[in-house]
């Protein structure tokens, strides 16, 4: 099964072009995450909250939550969760079903990288598989929101889907990400631009290994954990107690 050849948009990671593939993907989203990664995606999501330390009356974050897929299993644990999307059709369909499942949850239509929540209101911050979607510019500014909204010695936890470049079956799961998907997503959408994309997107991004000094320029202490053999990366880190506590200004932009 042999893909065309894609030839990548030159504004992917525009807002605006990532904001439309996500509103055209999001009755199928979930279901495709799960399905694609045989269960993975679950158990990564799960690992990506305990990873953060999310515990009750711990104040949760969901950042680029899609769904919601994140905050179910921080609610879990006894958090309270305040949800951010800029898909609004992702919005809507985390609304419906926090309230089809009666779950207390702020959701919040509006750019991850520029929220306008306050400063240092948050235990923890989690993300799951949104951070291919950024730019280098992009992730710089994402790095500065999290250490903003995280209160001094709150913990972060950022899962991303990854090319898994050491495991000897790596070429056959990226061919997997970049041809397979694409067409099972077609069967579900019939629109196999927007599945095909998020290979494009994951071999593009490598793994989180590459935006580790990133979040080290932007003030927190992070250590990459690889999950599967590297078929997807963790960001896990905290926000130091003083600002001397870690190298980098620190200083996250302001809403």
């Amino acid at each position: 099964m042999k893909s065309p050849p894609v030839r990548p948009p030159a504004n992917r990671h525009d807002d605006a072009y990532v904001q439309d593939l996500f509103d055209r993907m999001g009755k199928t989203y979930g279901l495709m995450n799960a399905v694609t990664s045989f269960g993975f995606s679950v158990l990564w999501r799960a690992q990506c909250v305990a990873n953060a330390g999310v515990g009750p009356n711990l104040r949760v974050c969901d950042l680029m939550a899609g769904t919601g897929e994140c905050w179910t299993h921080a609610l879990r644990r006894g958090a309270s969760v305040v949800s951010v999307d800029f898909s609004p059709v992702m919005c809507g369909l985390q609304l419906k079903r926090a309230g089809e499942c009666n779950l207390q949850v702020e959701v919040r239509c509006e750019n991850a990288l520029r929220t306008s929540l306050p400063d240092s209101s948050f235990d923890c911050v989690v993300a799951g598989f949104g951070l291919k979607t950024l730019s280098a510019g992009a992730a710089a500014e994402f790095a500065r929101e999290v250490r903003r909204l995280l209160k001094p010695g709150g913990r972060f936890s950022l899962i991303e889907i990854s090319t898994a470049d050491d495991w000897c079956l790596g070429p056959i799961y990226r061919w997997y990400l970049r041809a397979v998907i694409p067409r099972i997503g077609s069967l579900c959408l019939a629109d196999i631009e927007c599945y095909r994309m998020l290979g494009v997107y994951t071999e593009d991004f490598g793994s989180c290994e590459r935006l580790r000094p990133v979040f080290e320029q932007a003030g927190l202490e992070v250590t990459v954990v690889p999950h599967f053999f590297g078929c997807a990366t963790s960001l896990v880190g905290r926000r130091p107690e003083r600002a001397s506590d870690c190298s980098g200004s620190g200083r996250g932009k302001q809403p």
